[in-house]
This record gives C-alpha cells, structure tokens and sequence, in this order.
C-alpha cells in the first residue's frame, strides 16, 4: 500500500499540471502590457502621487478589484471579454484607482469604505469620470462597460439599483463634461443605445433638472 502511495505521488508530480486557468504567456502578456499602459496614463495624467500597481489576473471571475494592503489592483480574466477598448479598460481601471485613492487614506476610511459600499461606489464612478477626462478617455466608456457586466440586484439587497447607479454617472457627465454628450461617440453604439432605452425615465429628470442651467446637451 505504502509502495501505491508513492508511486501515486510520483506520478502527480512528474506529470504536466493542465488547469482550466492555465497562464498562456503568449496570449496573457499583451493583456498585462495594456493594463500597465493605461493605468500608468491615468496616474500621471492626474498627477497621483500614491503607490499603486496593474495587475493582469489569472482568474475567471468578472471583476476587478484594489486590494486594500497593497493597493494591488487586479483586472481579472473573466473580465477581458467584455472590454472594447482602451476606453472602457480605462473605466474599470479608473474605477479602481479610485478606489485605491480612498484606501490610501488609511484604516479608518476602509472600514467607512465597508460600511458604507453603496456611497463610496458612487464616488468611484465619479472620480473614475474625472481621472478619464483628465487621461484623454471618453468617460462615456464608463456607462459602457457597467451596462455590460452589472446586473440589476434583487429584492432586499443593499446594492443600489443598477439603472439609477447609471443614471447618476450620466448626470455626473452631463454636469460636468456635457461636450461629450453633445459630440457623442457612442451614439450607435450598441450598449450605449440600450443604457438610453433603460434609462429614459432617470434622463426625463436630469434634463428637466438643468435646464434651468441651459445645460441641455443631446444624449
């Protein structure tokens, strides 16, 4: 028994280890190369003097995250598929600069952070908006990518609704930088036509909200 026991371990550990997340450099190393380029933009195009590394993850999930230590942040696997562009990479990344920002304010704004998600994801989204103006990025890009992969949450979750949590990063841009809703390049865009067609009720109120401020941009 002792003799199939060792040869068992022999055998697993001379043989070639196949996962389904196996890294494959030659297709894995572009994706960390942009990930790199584009996160360093927007951390010098804002002038952010905090410490902060891009990451490209081995990993199935949809997500990208900023881990709150070593503000390591990491656009994950499962994710890839779904980006179009330098854009919307330079949305979920901005996002997650964001993120590390507040985390770099120390322990007492990460348990705020974890107290209070709803709040602090707001202001990701519009400090993510302000870092991809001031990179060069369409912030548009943002609406973009989260109306691909956020989902509305279901009964009784303390998640903000997903339409309203778009809604309020178009207003974010409508405010602020309405240029890019005037010159829009997303216009035919696919994702962004279906935001317009879920959000008309949120848009009607925004509009009617500035228009005293003539700020009355086309969508």
């Amino acid at each position: 028994m002792k003799k199939f026991i060792l040869c068992l371990i022999t055998l697993m550990l001379s043989a070639p280890v196949c996962m389904a997340d196996e890294l494959r450099l030659d297709k894995e190393i572009p994706y960390q190369k942009k990930i790199m380029a584009v996160g360093f933009r927007i951390l010098n195009a804002n002038n952010i003097d905090k410490r902060m590394t891009f990451y490209y993850c081995n990993d199935k999930d949809v997500k990208a995250k900023t881990y709150s230590i070593s503000k390591k942040i990491c656009i994950y696997k499962g994710l890839i598929p779904f980006i179009d562009s330098d854009d919307e990479l330079a949305a979920v990344i901005s996002h997650e600069i964001a993120h590390g920002m507040d985390l770099h304010e120390g322990l007492l704004r990460r348990i705020a952070m974890n107290l209070r998600p709803v709040k602090y994801e707001k202001k990701a989204n519009q400090t993510a908006v302000d870092l991809m103006v001031n990179a060069g990025y369409n912030p548009l890009a943002l609406i973009i990518i989260l109306n691909k992969i956020n989902a509305e949450p279901g009964f009784a979750t303390s998640r903000s609704n997903g339409t309203k949590k778009l809604a309020v990063i178009y207003e974010y841009i409508y405010n602020k930088y309405p240029a890019y809703l005037v010159y829009n390049d997303y216009k035919e865009n696919l994702y962004y036509q279906n935001f317009l067609l879920t959000s008309k009720h949120e848009r009607a109120q925004i509009r009617q909200k500035y228009l005293k401020n003539n700020i009355t941009p086309e969508d």
